[in-house]
């Protein structure tokens, strides 16, 4: 069987039929010969009824849809959770007449996928699966804030009784990965509704947990290295999301279309086509699912990445997308409004887009609105707010929001009055330098505002290396304060190496003997992020390793000061 993957436009297609050649070797003999009681041997320590998306991904669940109707119920439960997977209705309704294992957790998954636009809830929330429904009646309802919830209350939810008495449930896999899961949940939880610090924490740790060919550890790197350019980094990340899943162990169409859903308010911060690469994806795998609320929230996020690439135009598909959406519960009509809002830059449908996320627990949306609004038409209020938000959620470049905006906002909240680190980094995240300028002068010159905030304002100053900034530089420096230290820091620093502080900082822990991993435990990043900043040192320095580096460093400073 040939490994198609492609769509005839060139997009992935993930109903395409996938060599088999990853699966046990065994499996496969077994199927060929029809040898069912070695079958279900086989598939017993790789197939779980429960979370189909294994190490082996498609390969195997496209073994599995052709499993006989009738013979085993193990294997119509099998064949019944592969046919959600991918949409085959008709396929489960065969399926059921086998009486498979546990039918209603089969009739459950049905229900949710297939649920009006309309529905917000549980048709049932007294069922013994609604913790296993919950978190797609969330996403399929974009409701980001419950799912935040559900993902919290996961972490404390014991389900070895139900996996344990299932025939159908591998116990070890999953167990094993069960940790896993709720690593990703909650980093996906907390992208979308809460704090982007606490995200990148689960994001590391997920790498270390589960199976390593687990698809969640797989796709855990590209999570992570986004969210440090949600948190202000300015790098080009590496993906491989897309390449994953396009393989014959990536996951299924409903698996896809969930990872794509998480991934795509991020995905919107990076260059290049992967953003609405994506959008289209999860948009023909909604359409081959046949869910009406995931072909809504696919159409809004495709509609949204062909919009921001020629931005200004009107789409001609919006006023049908809102027309959609106004039938469909609070979440799923937060981005068509954003969108909506961010094309007639009117504050009341701006407005309208903050108090939907709001609603909807969608805190990268409130962070959205509220930039946009404060770089068109600030006020107190939508100052305040924002400023609160950035600091509490940790957001530095705003989802649909260009760089020129994020600067105007930044400007605009300093101008009001407003100060907070956050703002200073935003500005500095947006990367225009009169700007950034002048939103650095406001808080430095302010001795009523928070002393962190100043002292942002003061590293950004150094930063920008023109002639006012070294000569506000040079003013602070004279001051026998924070401040004063602070700047003669910077410019020491500056004149010294070219050096940020971050890399001055990850080359002094280098230089005491601490490895990659162990810098990146201390600092809260990723090995890959550490490993970026020494070698961008080495290079400025002239130095062929870290310890050269770490040496140079030294001698141009003098015995730097143990970090605790």
């Amino acid at each position: 069987m040939a490994a198609v993957v492609t769509a005839p436009g060139g997009d992935i297609d993930l109903w395409a039929p996938v060599v088999r050649d990853a699966l046990p070797k065994a499996l496969v003999d077994a199927m060929e010969q029809r040898d069912w009681s070695t079958v279900r041997a086989q598939l017993g320590s790789v197939m779980d009824g429960i979370t189909t998306d294994g190490v082996y991904g498609r390969a195997l669940l496209q073994l599995v849809l052709d499993l006989p109707v009738g013979t085993d119920s193990v294997f119509d439960s099998y064949r019944a959770a592969a046919s959600i997977d991918h949409g085959d209705w008709d396929g489960l309704r065969r399926c059921l007449a086998g009486s498979p294992i546990e039918p209603i957790q089969l009739l459950g998954m049905r229900d949710v996928l297939l649920a009006p636009l309309n529905q917000v809830a549980p048709k049932d929330p007294g069922s013994p699966y609604a913790m296993l429904f919950a978190p797609y009646e969330y996403q399929l309802n974009q409701i980001n804030g419950g799912y935040r919830r559900w993902a919290r209350a996961m972490l404390t939810f014991q389900a070895t009784e139900l996996v344990w008495s299932r025939l159908d449930v591998p116990a070890g896999r999953h167990i094993r990965q069960r940790r896993l899961q709720d690593a990703m949940s909650m980093a996906f939880a907390e992208v979308e509704a809460g704090r982007l610090p606490t995200a990148l924490a689960f994001a590391l740790e997920a790498p270390h947990l589960g199976g390593a060919d687990e698809p969640l550890r797989r796709c855990a790197p590209d999570l992570e290295e986004l969210i440090e350019v949600a948190l202000g980094d300015d790098r080009a990340p590496d993906l491989s999301l897309l390449s994953d899943l396009a393989k014959p162990t990536g996951v299924s169409p409903l698996g896809g279309w969930q990872i794509l859903l998480h991934f795509l308010p991020l995905l919107s911060l990076v260059s290049g086509d992967t953003f609405l690469r994506s959008a289209r994806i999860a948009e023909q795998i909604a359409a081959g699912l046949g869910s009406p609320r995931a072909q809504l929230a696919s159409h809004a996020w495709r509609v949204t990445a062909e919009y921001i690439r020629t931005p200004g135009e009107p789409h001609p598909e919006l006023p049908g997308l809102r027309a959609q959406a106004a039938r469909a519960g609070i979440g799923l009509r937060v981005l068509p409004q954003l969108l909506a809002g961010i094309a007639s830059r009117k504050p009341a449908d701006l407005a309208a887009a903050e108090v939907l996320a709001r609603r909807a627990g969608n805190r990268w949306a409130q962070v959205t609105a509220l930039t946009w609004m404060a770089a068109h038409n600030p006020n107190a209020r939508v100052a305040r707010w924002l400023a609160l938000l950035l600091e509490t959620t940790g957001w530095r470049r705003p989802v649909l929001v260009p760089a020129e905006v994020a600067a105007d906002a930044a400007l605009g909240v300093a101008s009001l009055g407003v100060r907070s680190q956050a703002i200073v980094e935003l500005a500095s995240a947006a990367g225009r330098p009169n700007i950034l300028l002048e939103v650095s002068v406001r808080h430095v010159d302010d001795t009523a505002a928070p002393l962190p905030a100043r002292l942002a304002a003061v590293e950004a100053l150094g930063t920008l290396g023109t002639t006012r900034a070294d000569e506000l530089l040079a003013r602070l420096a004279r001051r026998n304060d924070d401040l004063g230290r602070r700047a003669r820091l910077v410019s020491q620093r500056r004149r010294r190496t070219g050096l940020s502080e971050r890399e001055v900082e990850v080359l002094q822990l280098a230089g005491t003997g601490l490895t990659n991993r162990d810098i990146a435990e201390r600092l809260g990043l990723s090995q890959h992020t550490i490993a970026r900043h020494l070698a961008n040192a080495r290079a400025k320095l002239g130095a062929s390793n870290r310890t050269e580096a770490a040496m140079k460093l030294e001698e141009l400073d003098g015995p730097s000061p143990r970090l605790s």
